[in-house]
Parts: C-alpha cells; sequence; structure tokens
C-alpha cells in the first residue's frame, strides 16, 4: 500500500506543478518580446522545475524511518537537495550574466517588445509566487523542512525578478536603451544571493557544523541526572529538528553495569525536556581524580578477570618517616573450584592492580575466597519463637529503633539466619543505623549461639 503524502510532500507537489504552468508561459512571453529579463524569468521558472522536483523527492525520502543501511535515518535527503538547488542557481547566473555583459558591451540584441500581456503575465507571475512562498513557509515551519525552505526562498527571489523583468520591458517601452541587459544582471544578482544562503545551510548540515544550539544548557541538563559526577563532553551534529547529542558523563567507578544503564538513561532523559526529539546517545565513564580511596581500590580489584566480587575493603593511611603510606585489605570472590595456586596468581593480581591504582607507598594484602553457590533452606520461624522474641526485644532497646517486624528465620546445613525489618527515623545519619545493627547481631548471637548469619533491614518511619 502506496504512503499517502505529507502536508511537505503536498505543498512541494502544488507548487511544481503551479511552476510547470508559468514557466510555460514566460517561454511564450519570451519568444514574443526576445526580452533578456523575460527569458531569466523563463529559465529561473524552468529551474524552479527541477529544484521543486527535487524537493519533492527530497522531502519524501527524508521522511522515511532509519533503515539498515541508514541508521541516522534520511533527513539529510533535504540538505543534499538544498544544495543541489545552489548548484542550478549558479548556472542560471552564469546564463544571464553573460549575455547581460555581452548586450551591454556593443553585441546587437534582438528587437525587444513589450506587448501588454507580456506585463500581465510577469504580474501575475509574482502575486502567484508570493501565494506559493506562504504555502511552503508554513509547511516548512510546520514540519521543520530545510528542502522546502531552500524552495520557498528561490520564490521569495522570484518575486523581485518578476518586478524587475516588469520593470525592465516598461522601461523598453519608454525608449531606454541597455534596461532590459541591466535588469537581467539584477535579476542574476538576486539569484546568486539566494544560491549562496541556500548553500551555506546546506553545506554546514552535510558537514555536521555544529548547529546554533546552547551546548552549556545540554551540559547543566546531564548534570542534574542522578549519579552523574560530572558532565565531560557534550557534541551536537544535524538541523533543527534532526539534532544528535554526543554525551560523555562520569560515574562512580564501583557503579555496575546496570547502575550505569540506568545514570545513561537518567541523562537522556534530562536532555530531552530541554530538547524534546532529540537523539541522545550518553557514554558512561569511570570517576577517577575525585574518587574515594576505598571505591577506587574496590574498582580495580574488581577489573581483575577472574574476580566476581570485592567486599570488606578496608584502606588505612598511616605516617612513617615522614611519609604517607597505605595499607589496603580486601576479600575477594572467585570460582569455588579454583585451586589454590590460581587463587594465589589471582590474588597478586588483585594487589598489582591496587597498588597501581593508588600509586605511592600502598601495601596491599588480599583474601581470595569461593563465591557460595545457592544453597537450599528451610523456613523455621515458626519453630524458632524464642529467637524471634529475642530478636524484636533487643531491636527495641536500641534508642534510634522504633519497632521490629516481619521477622524470618531460615535454616540451612543445621544453622540459623535471621532476617529483621525495623523501622527508625528516616533522617538519622547510616553509621548510627549500622552501629544498631551491629550490636543488635551481637547481642542476638551471644543468647542463641545456634544463630549464624543475621541481617537487620533498617526502613524509615
Amino acid at each position: 500500500m502506496a504512503r499517502s503524502l505529507s502536508r511537505s510532500e503536498r505543498a512541494a507537489l502544488i507548487a511544481l506543478v503551479v511552476t510547470c504552468v508559468l514557466a510555460a508561459a514566460k517561454l511564450a512571453v519570451w519568444a514574443a518580446t526576445s526580452s533578456l529579463a523575460v527569458l531569466s524569468q523563463a529559465l529561473d521558472s524552468i529551474l524552479d522545475i527541477v529544484t521543486l522536483g527535487l524537493v519533492f523527492l527530497g522531502v519524501r525520502v527524508a521522511g522515511k524511518p532509519a533503515d539498515s543501511e541508514h541508521h541516522y535515518g534520511h533527513a539529510k535527503a533535504e540538505n543534499l537537495v538544498a544544495f543541489t538547488q545552489t548548484l542550478f542557481l549558479v548556472i542560471v547566473v552564469a546564463i544571464v550574466v553573460i549575455e547581460a555583459v555581452g548586450r551591454l558591451a556593443g553585441s546587437t540584441p534582438p528587437p525587444i517588445h513589450s506587448p501588454s500581456y507580456a506585463f500581465t503575465v510577469l504580474g501575475a507571475s509574482a502575486v502567484i509566487d508570493l501565494f506559493r512562498v506562504r504555502m511552503l513557509v508554513r509547511a516548512a515551519r510546520a514540519d521543520n523542512s530545510d528542502a522546502l525552505r531552500a524552495g520557498a526562498l528561490n520564490l521569495i527571489t522570484d518575486v523581485g525578478t518578476a518586478v524587475i523583468a516588469f520593470i525592465s520591458l516598461a522601461l523598453v517601452r519608454t525608449g531606454v536603451e541597455g534596461a532590459d541587459a541591466v535588469g537581467g544582471i539584477v535579476v542574476a544578482a538576486a539569484v546568486l544571493i539566494a544560491a549562496v544562503r541556500i548553500g551555506k545551510r546546506s553545506v554546514d548540515v552535510l558537514m555536521d557544523r555544529a548547529p546554533r544550539f546552547p551546548l552549556d544548557d545540554l551540559a547543566a541538563a546531564a548534570d542534574r541526572a542522578a549519579g552523574v559526577a560530572e558532565t565531560r563532553r557534550v557534541r551536537v551534529r544535524g538541523a533543527e529538528g534532526h539534532l544528535f547529542a554526543d554525551v560523555t558523563v562520569a560515574a562512580g567507578r564501583t557503579a555496575s553495569l546496570e547502575r550505569a544503564h540506568d545514570i545513561a538513561e537518567k541523562v537522556e532523559q534530562e536532555i530531552q525536556r530541554i530538547a524534546p526529539g532529540i537523539d541522545v546517545v550518553v557514554h558512561v565513564e569511570p570517576v577517577s581524580e575525585t574518587t574515594d580511596l576505598v571505591e577506587r581500590a574496590q574498582a580495580a580489584a574488581s577489573r581483575v578477570e577472574g574476580i566476581h566480587e570485592v567486599h570488606n575493603t578496608l584502606v588505612h593511611a598511616f605516617e612513617d618517616d615522614g611519609l604517607r603510606k597505605l595499607h589496603v585489605t580486601l576479600h575477594a570472590k572467585t570460582s569455588g573450584g579454583t585451586s589454590l595456586e590460581h587463587a594465589h596468581a589471582l590474588s597478586d593480581a588483585v594487589e598489582s592492580a591496587v597498588a597501581e591504582e593508588l600509586g605511592g607507598s600502598v601495601r596491599v594484602d588480599t583474601h581470595i575466597e569461593p563465591l557460595e553457590p545457592t544453597t537450599p533452606s528451610t523456613d523455621v520461624t515458626s519453630e524458632h519463637e524464642r529467637v524471634v522474641q529475642a530478636v524484636k526485644r533487643l531491636a527495641v532497646q536500641e534508642p534510634d529503633v522504633l519497632d521490629c517486624h516481619d521477622v524470618l528465620v531460615t535454616s540451612s546445613h543445621g544453622q540459623l539466619s535471621v532476617v529483621a525489618h525495623v523501622r527508625s527515623h528516616g533522617n538519622l545519619p547510616l553509621d548510627r543505623i549500622h552501629g544498631a545493627s551491629e550490636r543488635i547481631e551481637k547481642a542476638l548471637r551471644r543468647e542463641h549461639s545456634e544463630v549464624g548469619p543475621v541481617l537487620i533491614h533498617f526502613e524509615p518511619a
């Protein structure tokens, strides 16, 4: 099923049909008058037939979605068409100027006539072109089409050149010699100015010149996205309505792949709020200089191939003979079937990576442990009511705890695990909450030695 014509395509097609009629009328007038000014008008209209045909094709191609061979769509087809218009306009200028200069230099021009119907055709052409310009400008604004803007600009020059041709014929009728040749040169100058304006805009887009867009606003929008530590680069290409942005931001070095993806999506959303329709690609890089030492040590250890998880990372800083030294300890997990020899090699690799990351005088000690597989367990909460009550009692004894609820006790390989949810004030600092969790865990294990892992989940009241 054929695709229906869009507003831009209908505007270009209507303008093309009207131009064909006007071109035929102007050629008839030129044949009757031998006027160079009228000839330039006829040539310009013939040119319009070609260029508006290209505009129609360009707008139709530009409306196609991206495909396997054009990943960024077909929008530049409009700019290619507009640039082609420029080349045709320059050809018209050359033809008219050469003929006009020849006549002014003394060559014998053919006799020029100025019948009344010639003035009628030129006047009607100017009025019709004004309506066509209005139609194309409206469609160009509605669809943000460069090709339609170029077509409208070309028709605006047609209005001016029709008026010039009208005046030239009027002067010829009064006996002013050379008026027709001068009118032809003026027409050529107007066409050349239009060609330069159309060509510059088209070349800028085809060469990916940065559009006039407030890059600082885009960078500020990226900075507002949650998780972004800094915005490092913003690049934009395309034309208004078909903009592509390439944004590079920095985030925490220990951010997971999923977290980095979430940050990139938030950056896209913030940018699209101030530039609707823009196609944004976000690259997330790790923060380096501003990152905490612990985070940097974890990131360096995590980069070692074969390491699946890094935890319990501690960094101690101390002075030794006036020199600042660091001591890093961390736990790293690898596959359970790893041999001692391979585990030791992984430990050396982790220590070297951390030392290289932190620089200076650094000692690194690593504990390599197996990555625990999923273990079967059983819900035994109802069988250990004493443990449940002990957790609730110990929790509410903490001054920062408001209540304890949803206690779960499970059994795995003869050892109990406890999970408890507690509520506290939402504005309390995390270190106070963590301290309360540790005290509850230790007290519970003192009362019930059969309890192993304890997880205290804090919630804001």
